[in-house]
């Protein structure tokens, strides 16, 4: 990290224009990421989505269906569109690129930092890696918080535009739903302390009830589609959550916070000692970007608010991987750029002021830490990000992130999709039957199918119960020539049948996902079998 920022303190950008700069910012993004996301295999998360819009049979079985994902709708309608205009999964692709780029944009065009910060966190692990090459729902949001934040000041004339933008960011994903419910908090906290404030908010009634209608349907709607089903089974479903105290499990949810922003030295979830000494690093952190807002006190109640909210559905709930905790981080961008809307204000510098002299001394000492380092902390920060993303942006293309593509292609290369395709373990099958752009047989499920949906219906089989189904399948398919099948399975066969013959044909295993490394079987009846 050293050599780097030497580096970047050495890069003078001061040479380009403020345009020029944007836009070859935003045109050599554009350019990498279109390489690196058409190189990227999709994973089962990915896929499942597309294949949910490709296959549901009506409208209705398709909200039935998105009900089982955990998420909003707005990305499955997208999907659902992209649908009707090509089968082919590239499409999802280029649209999320399409999409990264435009937070990409919103964020170098409008947002307050310098143009060194610009470039730092266009390269990060989220911008770069995470929220583009992985075609999800976390883009959309993304590019809705960052839309707010650019309208953020359209507040003083109306908040319909605002509302709007909301109600489009609560129907991306669960975080952006806890996050749009923070900045609509934030709007109303602003507008009752706006005689605080050189500035007076002018919307009228009308204008307001409008903006809480649209952003309340929005909410309604969000929440009336991550309700899941009563036989759901996806993180357990609706009625597991975790209200008991847990000293580990509540470390595990503040160390997220360093997770988030710190992308590395990361520590073990299972390791006591690591969790302790991390959530304290971690409340510090905190503490450090409170005080580092202190003078914004609008931007610092968002803060708090979007935070200690997902750490409470991180206890509660959920404790999510990069993709999930790394929103903690966006909080924090979309903190310091709200603030930047703000001047300075000594309200609550002059509470602390009230102190007792000795925690008044201890409080001097850390504000002036806090203000002496406030750019050094925002740059180590985006400096580590910048390390976090090269590494996985890299790491991607040189190893396929699911081994599905080249699984898929291998079938297709050897005239083996005109088979009947039998794969286990089903979800992590999914992504072939994506790419295949057809139907797979499923044990879990006992039928064809490509989306896999995490109900009571779904039943855990092993090798020798999936030998059944095939010796069942063989024996009672309508087409007597149909005398082979093709098995696909996540993992070694282990078993053997008396019935069949098993001849193993390929192995995929170059793969980030684990469990998405595939061996492949031609399947077919033995000599007695027929007799």
């Amino acid at each position: 990290m050293t050599i780097l920022k030497k580096w970047f303190s050495q890069l003078n950008l001061n040479f380009i224009t403020h345009n020029h700069f944007n836009l070859l910012l935003i045109a050599s993004f554009a350019v990498i990421t279109l390489i690196g996301i058409l190189n990227h295999s999709m994973w089962r998360d990915e896929v499942n989505g597309w294949l949910i819009a490709r296959d549901s049979i009506s409208w209705e079985n398709f909200f039935y269906n998105i009900n089982y994902e955990g998420h909003p709708i707005l990305w499955y309608l997208c999907l659902w569109g992209l649908n009707q205009l090509t089968p082919n999964l590239v499409a999802m692709q280029i649209f999320h690129w399409l999409i990264a780029i435009g937070c990409l944009a919103l964020f170098v065009v409008y947002s307050p930092f310098t143009k060194q910060q610009k470039l730092l966190f266009s390269l990060g692990y989220l911008p770069f890696y995470e929220y583009t090459l992985i075609s999800r729902n976390y883009s959309l949001g993304i590019l809705a918080i960052f839309g707010f934040c650019t309208c953020f000041e359209t507040r003083h004339k109306s908040y319909i535009l605002l509302a709007l933008i909301l109600a489009f960011m609560a129907n991306t994903n669960a975080y952006c739903l806890m996050i749009s419910i923070a900045l609509a908090l934030t709007l109303v906290i602003d507008y009752f302390t706006q005689n605080s404030f050189p500035y007076k908010v002018k919307p009228g009634t009308q204008n307001i009830i409008g903006a809480l209608v649209i952003f309340w349907l929005g909410i309604i709607l969000a929440v009336i589609m991550l309700f899941p089903p009563s036989d759901s089974t996806l993180q357990g479903g609706a009625s597991q959550w975790f209200f008991e105290f847990d000293w580990t499990r509540f470390n595990q949810s503040l160390t997220r916070i360093w997770r988030s922003y710190i992308l590395v030295l990361i520590p073990s979830d299972s390791n006591p000692l690591d969790l302790a000494i991390f959530a304290v690093l971690s409340l510090g952190l905190l503490g450090f970007v409170s005080t580092l807002l202190i003078k914004k006190p609008i931007a610092l109640f968002f803060y708090l608010i979007g935070s200690l909210q997902f750490l409470a559905f991180t206890y509660l709930k959920f404790l999510g991987s990069q993709r999930h905790y790394g929103h903690l981080y966006i909080i924090l961008i979309a903190s310091l750029w709200i603030g930047n809307y703000y001047s300075d204000s000594k309200l609550l510098l002059n509470v602390f002021r009230n102190l007792p002299q000795k925690f008044s001394k201890i409080w001097s000492s850390w504000f002036k830490f806090v203000t002496d380092n406030k750019n050094s902390f925002l740059m180590i920060i985006l400096y580590l990000q910048l390390i976090a993303g090269i590494v996985a942006f890299s790491r991607d293309l040189l190893t396929p992130y699911s081994a599905s593509r080249a699984t898929a292609n291998f079938i297709q290369e050897n005239n083996l999709e005109s088979m009947i395709i039998v794969g286990s373990e089903d979800f992590t099958v999914a992504p072939i039957s994506g790419y295949l752009n057809q139907k797979i047989y499923y044990p879990e499920s006992k039928k064809l199918g490509s989306y896999v949906l995490f109900n009571q219906q779904r039943k855990i089989v092993d090798d020798t119960e999936i030998l059944n189904q095939m010796s069942d399948l063989i024996k009672n398919h309508e087409n007597a020539n149909q005398k082979s099948m093709l098995l696909i399975l996540n993992r070694q066969l282990n078993e053997t049948s008396n019935n069949l013959n098993i001849e193993f044909i390929a192995e995929f295993k170059k793969a980030f996902i684990y469990n998405e490394k595939y061996h492949l079987y031609l399947v077919s009846k033995t000599t007695s079998y027929n007799q």
